[in-house]
C-alpha cells in the first residue's frame, strides 16, 4: 500500500447505506452464480480429475468464499463512498466480478481447466490490482482484499496442478 491514502468520507447516510446494499447484493449474486456454475461441474468429470494433495477439503470452500465476498462488499463500499476518486478501483471491481463467474463457467461447467487457467491469471491481476487501488483510496479496504488475493493464489496453483496432471 502506498502512503497516499485518501480518507475523506462525506456521503449522505442514506446514500451510503444504499451503496452498501448494492455491493452486498452484487457479492451475493456473484457468489450464488459462481456456486451454481460450480455445482453443474460436480460429478464423474470432476471426480475423475487428479487433484493436488494441497487442495483443501470441499467443505472449506463455501465458508472461505462467503467470507471473501463479505470482505469484498465492505471494502468496495468503503471505497465507493469516496465517489469519483475511486472510479478506477470500481471499474476493476466490476471486471473482477465477471472474471470470477467466468472462471467457474470455464472450469466446472464447460470442463475446460486450461482455458480456466488462462482466465484465472487475468482474475489474479485484477484482484492484486484491487489490493493496491483500494489501498490507495482507503488502506483498510486494500487490506480487506488481501485474503481474496491469497485464496485466489491457492486456486491458481490448484488449477495449474490440475492442467499439468490431467
Amino acid at each position: 500500500m502506498t502512503s497516499t491514502t485518501i480518507t475523506t468520507d462525506t456521503p449522505a447516510p442514506a446514500s451510503s447505506r444504499r451503496q452498501f446494499v448494492i455491493f452486498a447484493l452484487l457479492s451475493l449474486a456473484t457468489l450464488a452464480l459462481g456456486g451454481w456454475l460450480t455445482s453443474l461441474g460436480f460429478g464423474p468429470w470432476y471426480d475423475d480429475l487428479r487433484k493436488p494433495s494441497f487442495q483443501p477439503p470441499g467443505w472449506v470452500f463455501s465458508p472461505v468464499w462467503t467470507t471473501i465476498f463479505v470482505l469484498l462488499a465492505i471494502a468496495t463500499w468503503q471505497v465507493a463512498k469516496l465517489g469519483a476518486v475511486a472510479r478506477a478501483a470500481l471499474v476493476v471491481y466490476a471486471i473482477q466480478l465477471v472474471l470470477n463467474v467466468v472462471w467457474s463457467l470455464l472450469f466446472f461447467t464447460l470442463h475446460e481447466p486450461t482455458w480456466a487457467l488462462a482466465e484465472i491469471v487475468l482474475l489474479d491481476v485484477a484482484v492484486v490490482s484491487m489490493v493496491f487501488l483500494y489501498g490507495r483510496v482507503r488502506r483498510s479496504a486494500g487490506w480487506m482484499i488481501v485474503p481474496y488475493a491469497v485464496w485466489l493464489g491457492l486456486a491458481t496453483a490448484i488449477n495449474v496442478w490440475i492442467v499439468i496432471h490431467n
